[in-house]
């Protein structure tokens, strides 16, 4: 397919640009380079690794006064001190054994490194002040506790706490002589259930987070005191609390436990005495997590045989993962792979310890697509063409014939599908669906229209599409006819919506709490006049790899343009968005540097895919994306979507 340049003028029309033109794409997407990342990368890219002195298991790190860092990659054996600075090329400046153990641990304090294991008494102190030179300052704490399966340090107070020991939590102060800890005594007592066993322990602004893993609870701790004084306990899910780690500001705390199936589950303790359960994530049922921390929005997690995870956490009650490095090329289950992760490099550089191939240096990406603005429609006269309901649960499931869900509407709409979410309990069944009108204050008795939905067997958005679009006039309804066996509609929380039911198919129409909050989306077209064109993303902007600029919500069988430039708010010396003259209520967000032209589907759909090459140029580089499509509802003949910000990154 040809691509021919144009010359932009000042602020040109876009009807001007001719339908057959192509217009050459004159910066980085100029190349056809197509590769993509390593399948054991999503979002996130390999920058360096080391492998010796294993078999390995947890892993921290170390900032030195001068800015350079460092990897503490603990082993079987010992520790490893890695110069990371060039994360491409890591240096061995030092090992240090100290027994003999399968699991071990280290955290550090102004320069020095603590380190224990479950095979040695006490602890041992690493001195970092010269970290290309490192060296062993002593065991300390041989006469208080024999092991520690994990050590934690408040870096406000200066006070060390060995966690996972025969004799509870022993505690030192550092912050006298760092190098020389004074011991102040047991921190909490007992050995295991709730006497005070901690497999893991973070101490955070005058509160601990301790992870009471044979109790199954996130214990939150008062630290003003000693011994410290349990303020609540949190139940989590999988009953086995590995680890705890909350957010800088002390508002939500992340929990993992280490059995299969387990989840991050996040709780908002801005209230300590009263955590509140939130969301929670897993990739799959069969994988284990370790350790997790929260960084900003993000929670890193080392998720043995699922490698490292990186969740969102903007919105804690739906966790989403953003990218992941899977360490392990085995199969899913058991306690192979990554056993720890350190995100807390300013470099923003993630370390990653794999329990047999050693140490992995990531990076995820911050490659991200923004919609933005609004889109003009084709005309005013008709509601826009997407209306979406969301929420609840559900009950008493078995006995009901057919089920409706109101959909609030005003105007007249075509209606070519509508999506309900459900459970399936009985495996994927086919059932009628239909459409109704409104008569009264429910449905009508008889549908408008009658197709088919098939519902699958997971939880999800199942969608019946009708075979030409159906004309509904205000509010009407969707619904399904329940299966013997079950197909119950089910989701979380959210917006307006009342539901119908009635135990057989001439039956009344019942409406109570049966269907509270039901869950559905509904689609519209009918070509000119009905539609505002929707943009849209398929994948990232990564650097090597590809995405997809989508259409939606477009007329069918017509022209559309797909605008991509190099800025937003300035083009050819005046200033963006600009209004599209002819055309009321359409602006132009996206400088027009590159136009290229597609017919759109008979679903009003289109999609453009952008290669990105390997420059490091590119990294942090944004494009500029909005729709144009040919509608002859104005003088000029073209509506226009909203923008889309792709940002360019590894």
């Amino acid at each position: 397919m040809p691509w021919l340049p144009y010359t932009a003028g000042a602020h040109p029309s876009l009807s001007e640009v001719p339908s057959h033109m192509y217009i050459k794409k004159a910066f980085l997407l100029a190349t056809t380079l197509v590769a993509s990342l390593s399948a054991q990368g999503t979002n996130c890219v390999l920058l360096g690794t080391f492998n010796q002195h294993g078999p390995f298991n947890d892993i921290w790190g170390y900032t030195a006064p001068n800015g350079d860092e460092y990897a503490l990659l603990c082993s079987t054996t010992g520790t490893t001190v890695i110069d990371v600075t060039n994360p491409a090329t890591p240096i061995e400046t030092g090992f240090f054994p100290f027994g003999s153990s399968t699991w071990r641990d280290c955290r550090t304090y102004g320069t020095y490194a603590y380190v224990v294991t479950e095979a040695t008494s006490g602890f041992q102190i690493i001195d970092l002040s010269n970290p290309n030179s490192p060296s062993v300052v002593g065991t300390f704490g041989t006469s208080v506790t024999s092991n520690a399966h994990n050590v934690c340090i408040d870096e406000g107070t200066g006070t060390l706490y060995l966690v996972g020991t025969g004799v509870g939590t022993p505690a030192w102060d550092l912050n006298t002589n760092p190098a020389n800890p004074t011991y102040i005594g047991i921190a909490a007592t007992g050995g295991g259930g709730s006497n005070g066993y901690f497999h893991d322990l973070c101490v955070e602004n005058g509160y601990g987070y301790g992870s009471a893993i044979y109790a199954g609870v996130l214990r939150i701790l008062d630290m003003s005191t000693f011994p410290p004084a349990a303020v609540s306990n949190s139940p989590t899910p999988g009953s086995f609390t590995h680890n705890a780690w909350p957010n800088a500001a002390g508002t939500l705390c992340v929990t993992t436990d280490e059995v299969a199936g387990g989840v991050i589950k996040l709780f908002d303790i801005s209230n300590k005495a009263n955590p509140i359960p939130l969301g929670q994530f897993t990739p799959n049922t069969n994988s284990i997590p370790h350790n997790a921390f929260i960084i900003g929005d993000k929670v890193h997690c080392s998720w043995y045989t699922e490698g490292y995870r990186c969740i969102d956490i903007s919105n804690p009650s739906n966790p989403v993962e953003v990218a992941s490095y899977d360490t392990w090329p085995g199969a899913s289950g058991g306690f192979n792979g990554c056993w720890g992760c350190y995100p807390f490099l300013p470099s923003g550089n993630i370390l990653v310890s794999d329990r047999s191939t050693g140490l992995y240096i990531v990076r995820p990406s911050s490659a991200s697509f923004t919609s933005y603005g609004q889109g003009c429609p084709g005309s005013a006269t008709a509601p826009c063409p997407e209306l979406n309901g969301a929420g609840g649960t559900l009950s008493n499931n078995t006995n009901q014939y057919e089920y409706t869900y109101e959909v609030p509407s005003t105007g007249s709409l075509q209606v070519n599908s509508f999506d309900i979410y459900t459970n399936s309990q009985s495996g994927s069944i086919t059932r009628p669906a239909h459409i109704y009108a409104q008569s009264g204050n429910g449905p009508s008795s008889t549908p408008l229209a009658t197709t088919t939905i098939t519902v699958g067997t997971s939880p999800g958005f199942y969608t019946a599409t009708f075979a030409s679009p159906v004309t509904v006039n205000g509010t009407f309804y969707v619904g399904y006819e329940n299966s013997p066996s079950g197909v119950i509609s089910n989701l979380n929380s959210g917006a307006s919506g009342v539901g119908h039911y009635r135990t057989a198919v001439t039956g009344n129409w019942s409406q109570s709490g049966l269907v509270d909050f039901p869950s559905w989306r509904v689609s519209c077209s009918g070509g000119t006049g009905n539609l505002t064109p929707v943009i849209g993303n398929v994948g990232l902007p990564i650097v090597n790899s590809s995405y997809d600029v989508t259409l939606s919500d477009a007329i069918p069988t017509t022209f559309a343009v797909m605008i991509v430039g190099l800025s937003d708010t300035v083009y050819n010396g005046g200033a963006l968005p600009i209004p599209l003259l002819g055309a009321p209520g359409c602006s132009v967000y996206a400088a027009p540097t590159v136009l290229t032209t597609h017919i759109t589907s008979a679903t009003g759909t289109a999609s453009e895919t952008f290669n990105i090459p390997t420059s490091p140029a590119n990294i942090g580089l944004s494009l500029y994306h909005q729709w144009a499509v040919l509608d002859a509802v104005n003088s000029v003949g073209i509506i226009v979507s909203n923008a889309g910000r792709a940002t360019i990154d590894n």
